[in-house]
């Protein structure tokens, strides 16, 4: 029993870690091929990409080691007392050789180097993907913005023909109706410079990426994402680029420590010489062998390196403290934006209702147009908090499943992630 229990309590544990993984992403976003295709085309990915290209060349550059041949070649003219002068000469071609420790210890330096460099391309890719999030949610609430300031518009346009119907008709002061159209002139007013402000952040989208089509009109509701802050911490965690790049970084410097450290070794030079002496009577074959007497500046270095290792160490500390507050706060603040959405919805609605209700009062004579005008800029703000709190809250759960990367799936990412 108890052991079926254990089994049951494992399989509860992953079902867990399952519920937080998932998570649909807001329907307000780009089209995912659209925003990869758009991510791939960021300069600061690019950048990372040719960066890439380098750690492979540096990889290769690794592998054959700094050896190479070199020929010497000596030309001398020998005199001999009482006798005649010979002309003499010696070719040899000389190559260092890379300890078999040192050789295997440029090989993980030149792979965890390009594994460093693939997670500096995500890393790109992450942050060029929350530019792109900032950006696109900044054209969404101007444009919400827009749309109701034009749909008050409408209202108060409507309002203002009833009021002039009205002092036609000789059942209202002809005051309201420079009351109401002052209202229109405003709404119109306020359009316009919500407009201004729509086209601004498109324009700031489109020159960032502009290989993306501009968002569309899709109203998404606020889902939060299953999973608690503690799984959702471990998600990000075991995901982000930025910090498995900094492990590759302590990585990498803790093999240069061991590899500065194993110069004090220094690498023979072998050599092969032919020397053709007392004008050709005398022909030498021979080997050379040289080997560097090692300093107190390869101790130096070592312990440089050694010490480089140590700060990045420290590095990788801060950052996983810092992502982890970022990580703790994203979850807080998407779980939060959901609620607050909620609450602000509700209170729209009650401000439409209450708007309605002015309306019906005005046209029975029980409300002056003052009243009407102040509830439906009531309506309006509470409609206007509603929808930035919607997005808000969509932007805050994008940014959560993004760095959870949940978001935009990347093909060419590492098999681990």
């Amino acid at each position: 029993m108890m052991h079926r229990l254990a089994i049951l309590a494992i399989l509860l544990l992953f079902a867990s870690v399952s519920r937080a993984a998932t998570g649909t992403p807001p329907a307000d976003l780009p089209d995912a091929q659209a925003a990869l295709a758009a991510l791939d085309n960021h300069p600061q990915v690019r950048a990372a990409q040719a960066r890439l290209r380098v750690a492979q060349a540096e990889r290769q550059r690794l592998q054959a080691g700094s050896h190479e041949y070199a020929l010497r070649l000596n030309a001398q003219r020998r005199g001999v007392r009482g006798g005649p002068d010979h002309d003499e000469w010696e070719a040899a071609i000389e190559r260092g050789l890379r300890l078999p420790g040192k050789a295997r210890l440029d090989e993980r330096i030149g792979v965890v180097g390009v594994e460093e460099a693939e997670e500096r391309v995500g890393d790109a890719r992450h942050e060029a993907a929350k530019q792109l999030l900032t950006l696109w949610y900044a054209v969404l609430q101007t444009q919400a913005e827009v749309r109701l300031w034009r749909e008050q518009v409408e209202l108060l346009e409507a309002e203002s023909r009833i009021v002039r119907s009205r002092v036609r008709a000789g059942d209202a002061a002809r005051m309201q109706t420079l009351q109401a159209e002052a209202a229109v002139a405003q709404a119109i007013s306020q359009q316009g410079q919500a407009q201004a402000r729509a086209r601004m952040a498109l324009a700031e989208l489109s020159r960032h990426f502009p290989d993306l089509p501009a968002p569309g009109d899709r109203a998404a509701e606020p889902v939060l994402p299953e999973g608690g802050e503690a799984q959702w911490l471990d998600q990000t965690l075991a995901h982000n680029h930025e910090l498995l790049a900094v492990q590759r970084a302590v990585e990498r410097a803790r093999l240069l420590a061991q590899r500065t450290d194993a110069e004090r070794r220094p690498d023979p030079v072998l050599g092969l010489r032919y020397a053709n002496e007392q004008g050709g009577n005398e022909r030498v074959l021979g080997v050379s062998l040289s080997i560097a007497l090692p300093g107190e500046a390869r101790r130096a270095a070592a312990s440089l390196q050694a010490a480089e290792a140590e700060a990045l160490a420290e590095v990788e500390a801060a950052t996983r403290r810092r992502l982890t507050a970022e990580a703790t706060a994203n979850w807080l603040r998407a779980s939060g934006a959901v609620e607050a959405h909620r609450r602000m919805a509700q209170a729209a609605a009650a401000a439409t209702r209450h708007a309605d209700l002015t309306r019906r009062a005005h046209e029975l004579g029980e409300l002056g147009l003052s009243e009407v005008l102040l509830a439906r800029r009531t309506a309006l703000e509470a409609h206007i908090a509603a929808e930035q709190s919607r997005l808000g809250a969509n932007e805050a759960i994008a940014r959560l499943l993004l760095d959870a990367h949940l978001l935009w799936p990347w093909a060419g990412e590492n098999g681990h992630h």
